[in-house]
């Protein structure tokens, strides 16, 4: 089914429906080998702003190696990669952040001698200047409060807070740790430090963040709040493609849903066409196509 045949986002209300403005991020034919080896082979996809989009498929489907293409870390053999309406198959991954792409690992990427609020302003003095506020609050996704020169700080920042310090704080927060920006990121359990790394991809002020694996290493009551987070960046506007193995999440949240399997887009769909789907349930599931597409997924 194309993006055009799909109906109105089903989990990020007031979303605008694919095909009614610019692709977020548009993947066209693209191919990647190592040696003899076909990584990806032809993957068309396509990322919505205002949706969150799933990438599911078994260990060693080519998710991750998917992902490196998108952010720049890996050159394809062919096909192209479109930002908005921007080619950068070729571009640098940190001109592409510049452009509004973020990322998060599928192994943790954190300054580990770095606290989490240190960690967080590494990712905001990347964006922008630190002292332009008004710039760095209208790139942010959320809009509570007042810049902690005119107002509120962040939740618990001392009077007299530097700006960057301040809204690393206040991001912090937004993911779940406020209060916590001073503790050292390796010290920190891994669901805690994913979000650190989550809230530093946030500090860009994405216009598309990467998510690979957010959710590995969260209790239920962390991946629903993860859940509600990710819907509310996309409600405001963000597309958000995500790599997660907790089908719960995904069926939850994603609006679309594209299944990779040995490098090739086998389904792409809602939820619910791809719950459905045989090819995807014996793929992914290795079962029988009566085996439903639900539940937890190691």
């Amino acid at each position: 089914m194309s993006p055009a045949d799909q109906g109105g986002p089903a989990g990020t209300a007031g979303a605008a429906a694919p095909g009614s403005g610019p692709a977020a991020l548009s993947v066209s034919g693209v191919s990647v080998h190592f040696g003899g080896v076909a990584a990806l082979h032809a993957v068309n996809l396509e990322v919505w702003p205002g949706m969150v989009t799933g990438l599911i498929g078994p260990n060693g489907a080519g998710k991750t190696t998917l992902f490196n293409v998108i952010s720049g870390l890996q050159e394809p053999d062919r096909g192209t990669v479109r930002f908005f309406s921007t080619d950068v198959t070729r571009m640098r991954p940190h001109r592409r952040a510049r452009l509004g792409l973020a990322r998060t690992f599928q192994r943790l990427e954190l300054f580990g001698s770095l606290s989490a609020g240190e960690n967080v302003q590494v990712g905001l003095e990347s964006a922008v200047k630190w002292w332009q506020w008004r710039h760095l609050r209208s790139s942010l996704p959320w809009k509570s409060g007042n810049a902690p020169g005119g107002g509120d700080g962040a939740p618990g920042a001392d009077p007299g807070t530097s700006v960057v310090v301040a809204t690393a704080q206040r991001i912090l927060a937004e993911v779940g740790l406020g209060g916590r920006a001073d503790e050292l990121a390796s010290a920190m359990p891994t669901g805690s430090a994913r979000m650190v790394e989550l809230a530093r991809g946030l500090a860009l002020g994405p216009k598309l963040i990467l998510l690979d694996e957010p959710g590995s290493g969260l209790d239920e009551a962390e991946s629903s709040a993860l859940g509600d987070l990710l819907s509310s960046l996309a409600t405001g506007g963000m597309a958000v493609l995500l790599v997660e193995h907790d089908m719960e999440l995904v069926m939850r949240i994603c609006d679309r849903i594209h299944v990779l399997d040995f490098g090739e887009v086998i389904a792409s769909g809602t939820p619910e066409e791809i719950r459905a789907d045989p090819l995807v349930q014996a793929a992914y599931l290795g079962a029988g196509p009566n085996v439903a597409v639900t539940g937890r997924s190691g």
